[in-house]
């Protein structure tokens, strides 16, 4: 989450506190990053022809949060005000940047530090062209992710003065000698500790620490990266002290932040406590806003590990655990609420493909935005597009009684909204359930159910537009899932019954079982499709009863693979991910050499033969043709959009994203089933 640091008035009482140590310790070890520095204290000092916006990019473990920190320490003492914001909680959320980085508009000379971005990168956009139009002019704003920034920063001449792209590289040699004496490595071990490490400063810090045990590497060849990180976390954990100590680490990869209380689930207090203190003395570890975090990389490697070593006992932690966040969730107020319900849904980053794009229905990353008046017209004719002039109807009609309700996703790319959700909350004592054919069965529920008690509502999940195909729902509906999942799991607020609305409800009946909503009844009212309302009373099956069913399920979801497992077989989702990006990059030879799906089928021109095999065959089935052609038009012939797919093949454009999703689906499932 966001964290504003304030500096105290002058002349007031100054009393030091734990976090100065920490940051006396992390000036100290701090080495290198001479020339970054250099250029944001001219940022801060608002020097002539100097950038104030400054766009820091490299790999994992390059030290980019390392940097983002001293930056701050040099911003606070030269008497500016820091507000962080972190994107692994943004993720695609507009709203929740602009809400976490608020503060940056009413202040003076504010420093705007953003870490992480490329978990928000999809924002990259609308932070250029939104946002940032409305922060004073005197701000200076350092975003820092792993991937290179838009080239329109600099192609915009009313931007190209403003921003400077900084690519982070490895340590030089003089730097990484000094990290390393800083470390405690002797002098006889530090060039070949460096030779290993590359200038990697995480690879450097691991190594520092695995050097005490011996010379790493010995034969050994290593190159900076998440190879090397592996390698070094394996002769680390190697020497971990006890049973106690291997479920500090089992937690610090499975959760977002490690605290006291969440080591308590496995461990006696005691041990707890002598745990965390070990935990915090490791190189990988360092204080976050709430607990300890392990690095990304370190994270991914840890918890890859224990799954890979104990899948039985990697199920039962992450049932402990969600129980666990679960109870503090529902027992927090406030902010510490919304931090509550993102630390315990974090749980579930391996089941959902929210993390990378939070609706993939036509192959385009997308963002969350607020519903805004000037929406409205585009929102309506994407309901037109998707169903007709019914859904256009009844859709306008909630947007005049619940505007809140929606949330409208837009293109990374040009900000246009593609695609729109609503959840509503209803009354029934004050809400008009009769205009909408969809809202019968709900109120016949409240009629016969017991009375809702004031402050309570019901919550319906009435639109999701475009609608995806039943057998990928689970993936399109990670745009609102965390939205529905806080409410349900914060019932204080009000949420007594939660009801989902769907087509196809024969299809998506075993699916949402498994989340224990139950068919209501059809809903005919709404015309061909099988449409289904489905519901959960919460009153009914209360929310530790409910997860008790469902979290089983979502345990047992396993991590990307590593290097470590690179040889397994792909997981159906990560096949599927990589034929849509094969798609995309089909006019990229090089690119689409390095897919993964290559190792799949043997070299690249076999992947390319039976991916152009399956799409042929699409076209064998007549009720399949127009998808087939959607699928060659929009991948296979040439590089186009989607807009000038449609018009080529003279269709309209929602006909035209129907097919092209169905072809997808049907093309994923071939090639999956036909797989060696």
């Amino acid at each position: 989450m966001n964290d504003v640091v304030r500096r105290l008035p002058v002349g007031a009482p100054w009393r030091r506190s734990m976090a100065d140590q920490v940051r006396d310790f992390r000036s100290e070890g701090f080495v290198g990053r001479g020339e970054q520095r250099r250029v944001f204290a001219a940022a801060m000092r608002g020097d002539r022809d100097c950038a104030r916006v400054l766009l820091v990019h490299g790999p994992g473990g390059i030290g980019k949060s390392a940097l983002l920190r001293r930056l701050a320490d040099d911003a606070e003492e030269s008497g500016r005000t820091v507000v962080r914001v972190d994107g692994e909680y943004v993720l695609a959320s507009a709203a929740t940047f602009a809400e976490q980085a608020a503060a940056v508009r009413a202040m003076d000379r504010p420093v705007l530090l953003v870490d992480g971005f490329e978990h928000c990168q999809a924002l990259e956009t609308w932070l250029r062209e939104d946002f940032l139009m409305t922060v004073p002019e005197d701000a200076v704003v350092v975003v820092a992710g792993r991937r290179r920034p838009q080239p329109q920063w600099t192609l915009d001449p009313g931007w190209r003065h403003l921003v400077r792209s900084i690519a982070l590289e490895p340590l030089t040699a003089e730097d990484a000698v000094a990290l390393l004496e800083e470390r405690g490595v002797s002098s006889a071990l530090r060039s070949r500790v460096n030779e290993f490490a590359g200038g990697h400063p995480l690879a450097l810090c691991l190594a520092a620490e695995a050097a005490g045990a011996g010379t790493p590497g010995d034969d050994t060849e290593w190159e900076p990266g998440p190879d090397v990180i592996e390698t070094l976390l394996a002769r680390l954990i190697d020497r971990v002290p006890s049973a106690a100590h291997v479920y500090g680490l089992r937690v610090c990869g499975h959760a977002r932040h490690v605290t006291v209380d969440l080591l308590r689930t496995g461990l006696a207090e005691q041990d707890a406590l002598v745990v965390f203190d070990w935990l915090s003395g490791l190189p990988y570890l360092e204080p976050g806003p709430h607990g300890l975090v392990a690095h990304e990389l370190v994270r991914d490697v840890l918890d890859s590990s224990f799954q890979w070593r104990d899948p039985a006992a990697y199920a039962e932690l992450h049932l402990s655990l969600w129980r666990h966040l679960c109870a503090r969730a529902q027992a927090a107020t406030g902010k510490a609420a919304a931090v509550a319900v993102s630390e315990l849904l974090y749980l579930n980053r391996y089941a959902s493909s929210s993390h990378a794009e939070m609706y993939d229905t036509h192959l385009e990353t997308l963002f969350e935005r607020e519903y805004a008046p000037g929406m409205r017209e585009k929102v309506l004719r994407l309901a037109h597009e998707d169903q007709g002039d019914e859904h256009v109807r009844l859709v306008a009609r909630w947007l005049d009684r619940q505007p809140g309700a929606f949330s409208v996703y837009c293109r990374a790319g040009d900000l246009e909204p593609v695609a729109f959700f609503a959840w509503l909350r209803l009354h029934p004592d004050t809400d008009d359930l009769t205009g909408d054919p969809a809202l019968a069965p709900v109120a016949e529920y409240l009629e016969r159910a017991t009375a809702m008690r004031a402050g309570e509502y019901a919550g319906v999940a009435r639109f999701l537009v475009p609608m995806p195909a039943a057998d990928r729902y689970v993936t399109g509906a990670n745009l609102h899932a965390t939205r529905i999942s806080t409410e349900s799991i914060q019932q204080h607020n009000g949420l007594a019954v939660s009801f989902m609305v769907l087509p196809d409800a024969e299809s998506f009946g075993a699916m949402v079982g498994a989340f224990d909503f139950h068919l209501l009844r059809p809903v005919p009212e709404l015309g061909d499709g099988g449409w289904g309302m489905f519901v959960h009373d919460w009153r009914e099956v209360p929310l530790a009863e409910h997860l008790e069913r469902v979290v089983p399920a979502i345990g047992s979801a396993k991590p990307p693979a590593t290097s470590r497992d690179t040889a397994l077989p792909m997981s159906r989702e990560v096949f599927d991910t990589a034929v849509k990006q094969l798609l995309r990059d089909w006019h990229d030879d090089d690119v689409a050499a390095a897919s993964p799906l290559v190792r799949v089928y043997g070299d690249v021109d076999a992947l390319r033969d039976a991916v152009f095999a399956a799409a042929e065959a699409l076209g064998e089935e007549p009720r399949r043709l127009g998808q087939q052609r959607a699928v060659r038009a929009t991948y296979l012939d040439r590089t186009t959009t989607q807009e000038a797919a449609a018009t080529r093949l003279g269709i309209p454009f929602g006909t035209y994203r129907r097919h092209l999703r169905a072809g997808l689906n049907h093309l994923c499932d071939a090639l999956w089933n036909s797989r060696a």
